[in-house]
């Protein structure tokens, strides 16, 4: 055989590797390095594209979504009187729009949403045309009619932890005599919530929330915390890491972020699942609060 036709044959050899590598990223094995040639973790916020691809990755494999709306459905379908929805921290009104007039056994007459984030409020123009939309943070923001629902689903990371228990304390204020207040956090013991705090040392408690309130408040509320059930189920390492990779980035991440090769390392020995494939818990807390 020639040089010519032996470096051909390696060539040919290469590419086919390659081409083998490219295909089956999906199925690589535990034993592949990296699944990306960046040193960090990725760190965007929700106004990215590939913030909404990761999130398309984690509502495919997860019953998250699913399960917090039908047991949000069963509160709101409680209620007496669907006059008003405050939807404080409303983002692009994905979640607003669940109620704010689509489905007739669980819409409300008036929507109010609180969002200060200016690119957000676009979005939430286009998905709730008919809402009033208030530019403030919760603290600063005041809404001129009481809520039947007073809802704020995941927006408590965003806020510093001195300032959780004024935050609460203003959203009750705003309760109807027959009100419903729901905030929403995914539980702190969560794989989720580990996973955090395991690289960030952060943590985010409702149930602390709750005792600080009902030790600083009178015998006029009522609250509880229900725990919502939901789980991330993947038949790959590469679905697994983004959606690892997105739940980091539920919070504010600090500079700098995570190896990414430590969160990979993470991922395979934290989320491995029997069957080879990976599942991580997502539950979420729901802090409900009422006038008695």
């Amino acid at each position: 055989m020639s040089n010519k036709q032996h470096l051909s044959g390696v060539q040919a050899g290469q590419t086919y590797w390659n081409d083998w590598k490219r295909r089956n990223l999906r199925h690589w094995s535990d034993q592949e390095d990296s699944l990306n040639d960046s040193k960090w973790v990725s760190v965007y916020d929700s106004q990215t594209e590939k913030y909404h691809k990761a999130f398309e990755v984690f509502l495919k494999h997860t019953d998250q979504k699913v399960n917090a709306k039908k047991r949000l459905d069963q509160l709101v379908k409680q209620i007496p009187n669907r006059r008003v929805l405050i939807d404080a921290g409303a983002g692009n009104g994905q979640v607003t729009s669940w109620y704010s007039g689509k489905f007739e056994e669980t819409k409300f007459n008036q929507t109010l949403a609180i969002e200060p984030n200016a690119s957000l409020r676009d979005e939430l123009r286009l998905t709730c045309p008919s809402c009033e939309v208030l530019p403030q943070k919760i603290l600063e923001a005041k809404p001129k009619v009481l809520g039947d629902l007073i809802l704020c689903s995941h927006v408590f990371y965003y806020i510093e932890r001195d300032e959780w228990l004024a935050n609460l304390q203003k959203l009750v204020s705003w309760l109807s005599d027959e009100g419903l207040l729901v905030v929403i956090l995914q539980n702190h013991e969560t794989d989720c919530m580990q996973m955090i705090a395991h690289f960030f040392g952060e943590g985010y408690n409702l149930s602390e929330l709750k005792e600080k309130f009902d030790s600083q408040s009178s015998n006029d509320y009522q609250s509880d915390i229900e725990l919502v059930e939901a789980h991330v189920t993947t038949e790959d390492f590469a679905t697994a890491y983004v959606i690892a990779e997105f739940m980091l980035n539920l919070i504010p991440i600090p500079e700098p972020s995570p190896l990414r090769r430590e969160l990979e390392q993470y991922v395979r020995k934290e989320f491995r699942y029997l069957d080879g494939g990976y599942r991580f818990s997502c539950h979420q807390d729901f802090l409900l609060i009422r006038k008695v």
